[in-house]
């Protein structure tokens, strides 16, 4: 009992000597630049929905569509072609989100009324509702997608 009651001491001194270790920090300010105009009005209704999201969602969402862009636009140095169309590039996106923003962080579908749709129109507005070969135009689109689906988490604007 002593020993509990003097490691307990301990431990509330090095909190009153160090602080309270930060466990869940939420990233204020990811680097995504301003998407071009044209990507912004595609991605208008996305980025109106998440205006009113928390700051963990909006942190979360951008970071999950900055990653989509990443590896997306990293398949272009890869031998093995990975995304061979758009609709794997689809599915990728799909994929992706549903881990991240779904599983691990618990959102569930219809949170953010609208949210689902608007990232389809976004997506069919850019690459088109037909599945079409990833050519290094087609991937440049898919990236600027995601990096402007990213950005209208971190913007209120």
């Amino acid at each position: 009992m002593k020993l509990a009651r003097l490691i307990a001491a301990c431990v509330l001194l090095a909190i009153a000597i160090c602080g309270v270790p930060s466990i869940l920090s939420v990233q204020e300010e990811a680097t995504i630049d301003t998407p071009e105009e044209a990507m912004r009005l595609v991605t208008d209704d996305v980025h109106r929905i998440m205006r009113g999201a928390s700051d963990v969602d909006r942190a979360l969402w951008a970071q999950v569509w900055a990653k989509v862009a990443v590896t997306a636009s990293g398949d272009s140095n890869d031998v093995e072609v990975i995304f061979t169309d758009t609709r794997a590039l689809r599915a990728f996106q799909i994929i992706a989100l549903n881990i991240a923003w779904k599983r691990l962080a618990g959102n569930q579908t219809g949170k953010y009324a609208g949210l689902g749709e608007a990232c389809e129109k976004a997506f069919n507005d850019t690459l088109g509702k037909d599945v079409q070969p990833v050519t290094p135009a087609i991937r440049a689109k898919f990236v600027a997608l995601a990096n402007a689906l990213a950005w209208c988490g971190i913007n209120r604007g």
